[in-house]
């Protein structure tokens, strides 16, 4: 993989012995004779600093060189994304915890499974609820989100805690992926991953995706993601929140299709055959 500092640093004919996440060289600064090398330069962005004279600079910017900065601040955010993992414990598991061991509304044990689903009788309208945990791409439990296991439980869906924004679920596409589809709600994305669409994103309503859009989206991006696909309910309601979404996604940089659904059909009640031909178009 090419090191855009590196090379710049062995192009200059530049000496530097590395200390941490830093290239470690003498001080640009004309006015500073640094006879103990104290200019620390980032490995990935470029940004130095002089820590004995106080010099600021990025290197590329210092010998007039442009770059794309994206690859830069994408590589930046994953090693961001590494230390907070590391340093993330996220909420704790809730008291009672019991797997989930059955299929529901068609979805096999196996992805109920794979995603945490748990049920508790010891948190207060928790109760008679599919839970899963809803994790950032850090790892760490966000929140939990609970389905009413009743077709006309009411809140169909209840948030613990409440009032803590949900990130975009889930946080990961498998590796390789350029495009993730892009649904409303926990079982549009649950029902598609269960019939082989590995690649589905809930965003948990439109409300909910509009705020703190650029952060929900950015760790998609730095998975290499470059286009969305949004697939909405085929209502009336569905197709006004696409077109809505459509710009405002484009401008975070990423390529948008809409995959418009016939009437009344939801990404989750599709069946396996609609499900497979989606997964073909969208690979």
């Amino acid at each position: 993989m090419s090191d855009p500092v590196l090379d710049l640093l062995n192009s200059k004919g530049l000496s530097f012995t590395i200390s941490g996440r830093d290239y470690l060289i003498k001080c640009l600064n004309p006015d500073h004779d640094d006879s103990n090398p104290s200019f620390r330069v980032d490995k990935v962005s470029g940004i130095a600093h002089c820590f004995s004279c106080g010099y600021k600079t990025n290197i590329f910017k210092y010998f007039g060189i442009f770059t794309n900065q994206i690859p830069l601040k994408i590589a930046k955010l994953k090693e961001k994304i590494q230390e907070l993992k590391r340093m993330s414990t996220g909420l704790a598991e809730l008291p009672g915890s019991v797997p989930y061991t059955r299929s529901h509304r068609g979805i096999s044990v196996e992805t109920l499974k794979y995603f945490g689903a748990f049920f508790t009788t010891q948190v207060d309208k928790m109760e008679d609820r599919i839970i899963f945990p809803i994790k950032s791409i850090t790892g760490k439990t966000e929140v939990y989100v609970g389905r009413h296991v009743l077709s006309n439980g009411n809140p169909r869906y209840l948030n613990y805690p409440g009032g803590v924004q949900i990130p975009l679920f889930p946080a990961s596409v498998p590796r390789g992926s350029r495009s993730m589809v892009l649904v409303e709600g926990l079982f549009d994305m649950l029902n598609l991953y269960d019939k082989g669409l590995d690649n589905a994103v809930a965003c948990f309503g439109t409300n909910t995706l509009q705020k703190d859009m650029k952060q929900k989206l950015m760790p998609y991006r730095a998975q290499g993601v470059t286009k969305v696909f949004i697939m909405f309910d085929g209502d009336e309601a569905g197709r006004k929140a696409s077109s809505f979404l459509k710009p405002l996604i484009e401008e975070e940089g990423f390529e948008v299709e809409i995959i418009s659904l016939d009437d009344g059909d939801d990404p989750g009640v599709l069946d396996q055959e609609n499900v497979s031909s989606i997964v073909e178009y969208v690979k």
